[in-house]
Formats: C-alpha cells, sequence, structure tokens
C-alpha cells in the first residue's frame, strides 16, 4: 500500500474509487479522468491504475490522494530518501529523471500554447542534472525544550519539523553534518536562542550561520567553534533583527568565529571563469551544475558585444552581470535587497570590473525617473523570484528594448509577464528548461524575445 503524508487534516470521503493515469501535469501530478471529472492525483504515474479517495472537487476537476497501486508503471522509481512520505521537499522521487523532465517540459509547452495561442518551438536546451547530491545550501529549523530538540526540515503548509539525519539531495559534506550538528545544539546552555540554521557549500569550502534572536552565552559560542574547528566549517554568528532599518553599506553583522578555515575568509564559487563570493545568508543558485549551464545559455541568448548596455534586473550578487562585464560596455544590476547590492558592488570591487554597477531598487516600484532607468540599453536581462515582474513588462515596451532575455522558476509568472510583450511587437524566440531542482515540482526556464524590426 502506497500513502503519502497529508500535512493537514482534511475532510475527505471515505468512499475509493479507481482511475486509469494518462498523463502527469507540470507538477507531477497523474491525471486521469472517471465519469466526466479529471482527477490529479499526486503520486500517480502514467500507464497505471490506482486507488484514490476524493479529497476536494469543484466542477469537472478534483484532486484526490493514492490509496494504493493496482497496475504499477515500468517508469515507477523506489524513493531514496526514508523521509519521503513525511518532508515532502522531493515529491517526485518516485519518477526517474527522464520522465520527470519530461513533465516538466511539456507543462510549459501546454501552458505557452494555451495562454500565447502561438506554435511554442520546442525548447533549444533541455538540462537535466543528478537526481541525487546536487544541493549546495540547506536551512535547518530547531524547535524542542530541555528533555528534547527537534532539528530538520519544516513540513509542506505547517510549522512541523520533520526530523532528519540525512538528506540525499545534498552534497554529501553537508548531509553528514547534519547529525554533529544535532549534538552540538545538545550541548549548547540554551539552544531555545537558536532561530534556524543554515549550511553553505563553496568551492573553496563549507559554511554555518548559526541565525539567534539574542546574545548567545561565550560558552556556547565556544562550542560552536569547537564544531566548526573540528568539521572543517567556517561559523558565523547573526542576530535577527528588524528588516530595512539597516543602511546600504551597514548590512547585518555577522559574527566569524573561525574566519581563517577559509582562504581569503570568503566563500566564492566559480561562474562562467569569474569567482562571485558570497556570504552565508545570501540568496546562490542551490545546483552549481545547473547554475553554470544556464549562465552560459542566457550569455548565449544575449549575444553580447562591447557595443551593449545591459540590464540584469533582479540581479542578486551578480550572478550574471559578473559573467557578463567582460562581454559589453556597461551592465546594471538592480536588486532590491540590500545585502545583495552591498555583496554584488563588493564583488566588482573585489574582481577589478568597473563597467558594472548596482543599484538599489525596487523593481514593483514606479522606477522610470530613475538615472539607470534612462540609460540607452539595448538588452534586458530579468531574472526575478517566483512573484514574477509583471511592473516591468510596460517599462519595456516602453523603452523598445530590442532584445529581452527573461529566466524564471515560475512557469505560470513568467507567462504572464510575457504575454504583454508578444501582445506589442515582440517575438518568441527560443527557450531552455533547466531541471535547477531534482524531484521537487519546480523548473528553471530560459526564453529569449526580440522587437519585430
Amino acid at each position: 500500500m502506497v500513502k503519502f503524508y497529508k500535512p493537514e487534516a482534511k475532510k475527505v470521503s471515505p468512499k475509493h474509487f479507481s482511475v486509469v493515469i494518462s498523463d502527469v501535469d507540470i507538477k507531477g501530478k497523474g491525471i486521469g479522468k472517471k465519469d466526466g471529472v479529471t482527477w490529479f492525483v499526486s503520486g500517480a504515474l502514467p500507464g497505471e491504475e490506482v486507488v484514490v479517495r476524493e479529497i476536494s472537487r469543484k466542477g469537472s476537476t478534483g484532486e484526490a490522494e493514492l490509496i494504493s497501486i493496482l497496475t504499477r508503471s515500468s517508469d515507477r522509481q523506489q524513493p531514496v530518501c526514508r523521509y519521503y512520505e513525511k518532508c515532502g521537499g522531493c515529491s517526485l522521487q518516485h519518477m526517474s529523471a527522464s520522465q520527470e523532465l519530461s513533465c516538466k517540459v511539456n507543462g510549459i509547452k501546454r501552458l505557452m500554447n494555451k495562454v500565447f495561442r502561438l506554435d511554442i518551438p520546442e525548447p533549444d536546451k533541455i538540462e537535466g542534472s543528478a537526481k541525487y547530491g546536487y544541493r549546495r545550501a540547506l536551512r535547518l529549523s530547531v524547535q524542542g525544550d530541555r528533555r528534547e530538540i527537534h532539528m530538520g526540515f519544516r513540513q509542506e503548509k505547517n510549522s512541523r519539523i520533520v526530523e532528519i539525519d540525512e538528506c540525499p539531495v545534498l552534497k554529501e559534506g553537508l548531509s553528514r553534518l547534519i547529525t554533529p550538528l544535532r549534538e552540538t545544539l545538545a550541548r549548547l546552555s540554551n539552544f531555545k536562542l537558536i532561530g534556524h540554521l543554515e549550511l553553505v557549500s563553496g568551492d573553496n569550502g563549507t559554511a554555518l550561520l548559526v541565525r539567534t534572536i539574542n546574545l548567545l552565552h561565550a560558552g556556547d559560542e565556544e562550542i560552536f567553534r569547537d564544531f566548526g574547528n573540528r568539521e572543517h566549517v567556517a561559523v558565523y554568528l547573526q542576530i535577527r533583527h528588524e528588516r530595512g532599518r539597516e543602511e546600504l553599506f551597514q548590512r547585518e553583522e555577522l559574527k566569524a568565529l573561525n574566519p581563517e578555515i577559509l582562504e581569503g575568509g570568503r566563500l566564492w564559487y566559480n561562474d562562467a571563469g569569474v569567482k562571485v563570493f558570497f556570504t552565508p545568508g545570501d540568496f546562490i543558485q542551490i545546483n552549481a551544475e545547473m547554475n553554470a549551464r544556464m549562465v552560459a545559455a542566457v550569455t548565449d541568448y544575449l549575444e553580447p558585444t562591447l557595443d551593449d548596455e545591459i540590464w540584469d534586473l533582479f540581479s542578486g550578487a551578480g550572478n550574471f552581470a559578473l559573467a557578463l562585464a567582460g562581454k559589453v560596455k556597461h551592465v546594471y544590476g538592480v536588486e532590491v535587497v540590500r545585502n545583495m547590492v552591498y555583496e554584488a558592488r563588493l564583488n566588482a570591487e573585489t574582481l577589478g570590473i568597473s563597467n558594472a554597477e548596482f543599484i538599489l531598487q525596487d523593481l514593483s516600484d514606479d522606477f522610470a525617473k530613475t538615472v539607470w532607468a534612462k540609460s540607452q540599453v539595448n538588452k534586458v536581462l530579468l531574472d526575478p523570484g517566483r512573484q514574477g515582474a509583471d511592473r516591468v513588462m510596460q517599462h519595456l515596451i516602453r523603452k523598445n528594448v530590442p532584445r529581452v532575455v527573461y529566466v524564471s522558476c515560475n512557469p505560470l509568472t513568467m507567462i504572464r509577464d510575457l504575454k504583454p510583450l508578444l501582445d506589442n511587437g515582440y517575438i518568441f524566440e527560443k527557450w531552455s528548461a533547466f531541471n535547477m531542482f531534482p524531484n521537487t515540482e519546480h523548473v528553471e526556464t530560459v526564453v529569449l524575445l526580440s522587437r519585430e524590426k
């Protein structure tokens, strides 16, 4: 019997019924039809006949819980992770790598064709990654009392913690640190001051960020320092405080307990031949292999020349901008997160890059009258978060930018954002898909649009 963990209690019908799965949607849910109703079933694969139980139904569509499998697909994989049913983070472990990527690509194509009403071409590139051992960063939550400490991942849709000792999607060097880290917490005089923990790997080492709600006792700092020296991990402490109060160059201060662990005192990763330095807690793409391929694809789509001036909107710490700087006249990186702008500027200074300018700007505001927005750019790169970049689109149309490359981790907001461009003279040239997050429903997409002449 296959039974999937439900993050919260639902009122469901006790009546079970069987349905044959004919397809999967973009999130990897099996699709089957019965008595005029289309059912979406997590964990079911095409070709399988499954027994399900209704969770919800609206009109001719419904969601059902998988109870058992009557006819099993030959493509079904045995989940590797022993926390698979509880965690919910890697919900597609039952799929093969090729089937997972295929369902994501086909799902994006269906959405594009439906909304754009265009015959969208096949992807220019479909890039897959190893299903396990790829993740170079993670956040661990901490709860408990004096008798018992719980450390692990928060369950989907609630605050309960799934306590873990390992995680197969993590790089091995990070996964092995989970158990000794839990043992370290047990030695603290007051572990309840710990908000959460972050582990991250760079190309030159590993770091632990300990976020606290108040100053730690000196003895507890020493316990973390011992952990770092023993495990060869650079340990940083950070007191959580109210957001937005810091000035750009007064970023949230980190206290490094053993900075000598990292050569030069800073983490970095190689991005298209450029060292991108970062600090624990900064956002980075968690799949190094896929990020490198994506940076190469974006560069290819932009076709940079030394005459180009480029906007890199939602630029982070310079993941794309720093790689582009040596190929263009000027690049403007625009970002709303203060720490990211600080890091990007420091990166450019450290690397001796003088033609990359990083600007603090909320792109959901009206930015048309800002100095940078009046620059004579001829190409634009956008890499927004899951919320998309809808406030930017009308400005691009007015700006009449000839070439736009859009990087997305959310196909729904990407399609919403690109539609105004396609309705106002832009042509859909080509696109690529990158399985940045194997075993999950998420996928990274890169799209190239050009302006009609």
